[in-house]
C-alpha cells in the first residue's frame, strides 16, 4: 500500500516550514570580510571633531588616536582582519574604536593631545588584547621615548626613503606626527601639534587623511610635500637649545596651518604592521 502523504497536505507542511524559517529572528553578524581598494581608498576620513562621537573637549586632541584608528581599520579590510576592531563600516564603530585608543594612548586635552611614547604603549596593549601582535614597529623621532619602547627607535630624523617605502607598502600602517613651530625674539618654539594617517607616497610628496578636516574634504585636501630644513633652524627648549637643521617641513592642502606658524616639522613617524598571535 502507497503510504506517501497526499500532495495538498505535503504541500501545507513545507509552507509551514517556511514561515518558520523566516520568522526566526537572523543573528546579527559583523563582516570582516577582505576588501580590494588602494590604501587610499580603504583608509577612512573620519573628523576628529565629528558632534556624533561627543569626545572630550569636542575631539581638538584626539587626531593621535584617529589617525591610528584610521589605520587599523584599513588593514581589516585589506586583510579581512577579523576582531581587530568593532566594526569597519558604520561610524558608531569607529567612534568605538577611537574612544578604546584614547583611554590606552592616555589622551588627555589637558596637556595637549598625544605623545609619541604614549602611542607606542597602548598600540601595543591594544593589538595584544585583540588577539594580534605587531610583527613591525618602529619610530624615528627626537621626542623622547619610554626604557621599554626604545627598541623600536630607528633614528632621530625621519629618513624619506624609509617613510615613502612604508606608506607604500600595502600590509604597513603610517602616522605622521607634525610639531607647530612659531617664531620668537630667541628663535622657535613648538607650540602644540597634530597627526595625520599616510596613506600613498611619491617622491618627496605625500597622501594624507587629515582628521582635523571634515570627512568630505579629507578626499580632496590630502596632499602635502616635505621640504628637508638644510639652514640651521634653531628651538628654544626648556632643556635648552635643538638645531632641527636635517628635519622635514610638511606644507600642502592636506596640512593646513595657522598663519602664526612658521614651520610644521615633522617630529615623529611610527610605521607599524600586525600578525595573528
Amino acid at each position: 500500500m502507497n503510504k506517501r502523504l497526499p500532495t495538498k497536505a505535503l504541500n501545507a507542511i513545507l509552507l509551514t516550514a517556511a514561515l518558520v524559517f523566516c520568522l526566526v529572528p537572523a543573528q546579527k553578524t559583523i563582516v570582516f570580510a577582505q576588501q580590494a581598494g588602494s590604501k587610499e581608498s580603504l583608509t577612512p576620513t573620519f573628523w576628529q571633531r565629528d558632534p556624533d562621537a561627543d569626545f572630550e573637549d569636542e575631539g581638538r586632541m584626539h587626531c593621535a588616536p584617529t589617525s591610528v584608528s584610521d589605520g587599523l581599520i584599513y588593514l581589516s579590510r585589506a586583510f579581512g582582519l577579523k576582531d581587530l576592531v568593532p566594526g569597519t563600516e558604520q561610524k558608531k564603530d569607529q567612534i568605538k574604536l577611537i574612544q578604546e585608543l584614547a583611554d590606552e594612548f592616555s589622551t588627555d586635552p589637558s596637556i595637549g593631545g598625544t605623545n609619541p611614547d604614549k602611542v607606542l604603549t597602548g598600540l601595543q596593549s591594544y593589538v595584544k588584547s585583540k588577539g594580534y601582535e605587531l610583527s613591525r614597529l618602529e619610530i624615528m623621532t627626537w621626542r623622547s621615548v619610554s626604557e621599554s619602547n626604545k627598541q623600536f627607535k630607528t633614528g632621530t630624523k625621519p629618513d624619506m626613503s624609509w617613510m615613502r617605502s612604508a606608506a607604500n607598502s600595502k600590509d604597513t600602517v603610517v602616522v605622521f606626527n607634525f610639531g607647530w613651530y612659531h617664531k620668537t625674539d630667541d628663535g622657535y618654539t613648538r607650540k602644540g601639534g597634530h597627526w595625520v594617517a599616510v596613506v600613498g607616497a611619491s617622491g618627496n610628496g605625500f597622501t594624507v587623511h587629515n582628521p582635523i578636516l571634515p570627512s568630505e574634504q579629507q578626499s580632496e585636501k590630502k596632499s602635502l610635500t616635505l621640504t628637508l630644513l638644510d639652514e640651521d633652524f634653531i628651538v628654544v627648549k626648556d632643556s635648552g637649545e635643538a638645531n632641527m637643521k636635517g628635519f622635514y617641513d610638511g606644507e600642502g592642502p592636506g596640512l593646513p596651518r595657522r598663519d602664526a606658524v612658521e614651520a610644521a616639522i615633522l617630529d615623529a613617524v611610527i610605521v607599524f604592521s600586525l600578525k595573528k598571535q
